[in-house]
């Protein structure tokens, strides 16, 4: 859906510019001064509501467009910032640092980040956890598991928060380029 609602997007931004292009004179200034649509087109129509009806359907599409972004800009800053009153935001920052203290000194955990997202309705606790390359995941996603995050959710007073633990590993290291030796030559 969003790959047709691109392409509609930039159909009509082309459309908008070919029309204020052409208005400004960059296709001949007999081509600016000339209307937009030939007495052929407005002939079209036919009757007295066929460009009113245009209008209202343009209008209309105009209108679904603008709730739509707005919608979606609401989900994209849910999803970002949970929708929590100012005491419950204070008792997650202090919960969430606790957590990183417990966290923290878990073998191979280099950094950990929390950050309480979603709605009142679905809170949901989002904890990056930076590690070292040999680091055992299963364990150190186990003991997030079964400690701190019990401990957080407690402290916050929901028990059915999820928590969604993503971790991070450096970039392995580029393999060295090996380089084949010639093979000397037979006399």
């Amino acid at each position: 859906m969003r790959v047709g609602i691109t392409i509609t997007g930039l159909v009509l931004l082309a459309a908008g510019a070919a029309t204020l292009s052409l208005g400004l004179g960059a296709f001949g200034a007999e081509r600016a001064g000339a209307p937009l649509l030939d007495a052929a087109m407005t002939r079209h129509g036919g009757a007295d509501w066929f460009w009113p009806v245009v209008a209202a359907v343009a209008e209309i599409v105009t209108l679904a467009g603008a709730v739509w972004t707005a919608r979606l800009l609401r989900n994209a800053a849910g999803r970002r910032r949970a929708a929590v009153d100012g005491p419950t935001r204070m008792l997650a920052r202090a919960a969430g640092r606790d957590l990183v203290r417990a966290a923290k000194p878990l073998p191979g955990v280099r950094d950990v980040r929390t950050r309480l997202t979603g709605s009142t309705d679905r809170p949901r606790l989002l904890l990056d956890v930076d590690c070292d390359g040999a680091t055992p995941l299963g364990e150190i996603h186990a003991a997030l598991g079964t400690g701190p995050a019990d401990r957080y959710r407690a402290a916050m007073g929901m028990p059915e928060l999820i928590v969604v633990i993503r971790f991070r590993l450096p970039e392995p290291e580029p393999a060295p380029a090996v380089v084949p030796e010639p093979e000397p030559a037979h006399a």
